[in-house]
C-alpha cells in the first residue's frame, strides 16, 4: 500500500475532455470578438490624436420649438469643420482672423449655423466698405468658464489659424460655479479637461490605445452627463422639465453667499487671460454677459426662466429651491463689473453686452440664451464693438 502512494492514477474523463473543450473555444470566440471588435471600432471611430474642442467635422441639426426654445425657430444646422470650430473653414485670404471663446450664449447650439451672433459678426465686418475680408471662428462650448478658457490658449489655440483678435464673452457660467448653481459637485481637473474639450490625445501605453478602451470612456462619459440631470437633447426636451421645476418653486433665496474668494479667482483667472493673449500675440476683447434677471421681473420674461437652482441640475426638481431673478441679477453684476475693471485696467477695448442688450424676452429664450432676434442683435454690437477699437 505505501509503494502504490507515489503513483497517482489521473484519467481524463470524456465529460472533462468535453468540458475544456468548451473553455477552450469560449475562450477564442471572446478573443475573436475582441480583435473583430477593435478592427471595428477602428474604422467607424473618428479618433483624432490632438486637442479639438469639438470633433473635426462633427454634424447635427437642433430642432427649435415655441415650448422649448421660444424665440428660436426651424431646424438648427450645428456644423463644425475641420479645426474642431463652428464655422467656416479659414479662407485663405482671409486679412483678418477672430477666434471667438465663451460658453453656451457663444455656441447658440440652437440657432442654425447663419444665425448665431458669431457668423451675424463676420457678415456684418464683411458687408462693411472698407473693412479686410475677415474670418470668425466660434469656439464656444456649454457650461465654460474662465478656468476651461486658460485651457484654451494653453492646449488649442498653438494648433489653430493664428487669430489677431480673441474675443471672450465671460462672466455667467464662473457665476453658476460660485452659486455652485447646475455643475457636479467637486469636479476634477480630468473632468474640467473633459468640459473644455471633446477631443483630447490619448493616454499613453497599450490599454488607453484600444477603440474598444475609447468606446469605454466615450460610454462611461454619457452616463455620468445623464446622471447630472435632465439632458438637452437635439429637440430640447430637457428645457421643459427644468423650466416646469423653475415654475414651482417652492422656495426662492434672495440671499447671496459670501463670493468674495469666487470673485478673486474670477479676477485672477481674467489677468491670467490677458497675460496668455498678449503671450500668444493677439488683442484681447472681453464681452460682459447680458441675461434677462433683474427684480420685479414682468410675466412674459418670467415664463422664459428655467436656470438658477440651487445644487447640480439632478437635485433642481427635486429641492425646487431656486435664487430669486433679483439675488442672480447681483450676483451677475458683481461678475460683470469685475470684467469691466480688468479691461480698465489693462486698457483693453471692451463691450459692456449686460447695459447694451436691454433685458427683453424677445432676446432670450430663457434666461440668459439668446433667440435669434437677441443673437442678430449681439452680432450687430460687437461688430460696431470691433470697429470702434480698430480691431
Amino acid at each position: 500500500m505505501a509503494g502504490r502512494l507515489g503513483c497517482l492514477d489521473v484519467r481524463v474523463t470524456p465529460h472533462l475532455r468535453s468540458a475544456t473543450k468548451i473553455i477552450a473555444y469560449g475562450l477564442l470566440l471572446v478573443i475573436f470578438i475582441a480583435v473583430a471588435s477593435e478592427i471595428f471600432l477602428r474604422v467607424i471611430l473618428d479618433r483624432p490624436d490632438n486637442w479639438y474642442v469639438w470633433p473635426p467635422k462633427f454634424s447635427a441639426v437642433f430642432e427649435a420649438s415655441e415650448e422649448t426654445t421660444p424665440g428660436v425657430t426651424g431646424p438648427g444646422r450645428f456644423i463644425i469643420n475641420s479645426l474642431g470650430i463652428r464655422a467656416d473653414e479659414p479662407p485663405p485670404d482671409a486679412d483678418r482672423k477672430i477666434l471667438v471663446l465663451g460658453g453656451s450664449t457663444t455656441i447658440d447650439v440652437f440657432l442654425d449655423q447663419d444665425e448665431m451672433w458669431t457668423a451675424i459678426l463676420q457678415k456684418r465686418l464683411n458687408a462693411m466698405s472698407g473693412q479686410q475680408k475677415t474670418w470668425v471662428g466660434n469656439l464656444g462650448k456649454s457650461s465654460l468658464a474662465s478656468m476651461h478658457h486658460l485651457l484654451h490658449f494653453e492646449h488649442a489655440l498653438p494648433l489653430l489659424p493664428h487669430a489677431g483678435l480673441i474675443i471672450i464673452l465671460i462672466g455667467v457660467n464662473d457665476l453658476h460655479f460660485a452659486l455652485k448653481i447646475g455643475n457636479p459637485r467637486n469636479m476634477t481637473y480630468e473632468q474640467h479637461l473633459s468640459w473644455a474639450f471633446s477631443v483630447i490625445p490619448r493616454e499613453q501605453g497599450f490599454i488607453p490605445s484600444l477603440a474598444l478602451y475609447d468606446l469605454y470612456k466615450r460610454l462611461k462619459e454619457v452616463y455620468e452627463k445623464t446622471r447630472q440631470g435632465p439632458v438637452i437633447t437635439y429637440n430640447g426636451d430637457g428645457y421643459i422639465t427644468w423650466r416646469q421645476c423653475r415654475r414651482e418653486a417652492r422656495e426662492l433665496v434672495d440671499a447671496l453667499p459670501d463670493l468674495n474668494a469666487n470673485l478673486a479667482e474670477y479676477r485672477k483667472n481674467l489677468n491670467e487671460l490677458v497675460d496668455q493673449a498678449h503671450t500668444y500675440g493677439a488683442r484681447l476683447m472681453f464681452i460682459t454677459q447680458p441675461t434677462l434677471w433683474k427684480d420685479n421681473m414682468e410675466e412674459p420674461e418670467l415664463h422664459r426662466l428655467l436656470a438658477g437652482g440651487l445644487g447640480p441640475n439632478n437635485e433642481w426638481c427635486e429641492q425646487k429651491r431656486y435664487f430669486s431673478p433679483g439675488a442672480l441679477a447681483r450676483a451677475m453684476s458683481l461678475f460683470n463689473d469685475i470684467t469691466l475693471e480688468t479691461c480698465a485696467a489693462h486698457g483693453l477695448r471692451c463691450i459692456d453686452l449686460a447695459r447694451a442688450l436691454p433685458k427683453k424676452a424677445a432676446y432670450f429664450y430663457d434666461d440668459m440664451h439668446f433667440s435669434e432676434l437677441g443673437a442678430k442683435r449681439v452680432g450687430e454690437i460687437v461688430a460696431q464693438g470691433v470697429i470702434a477699437a480698430a480691431y
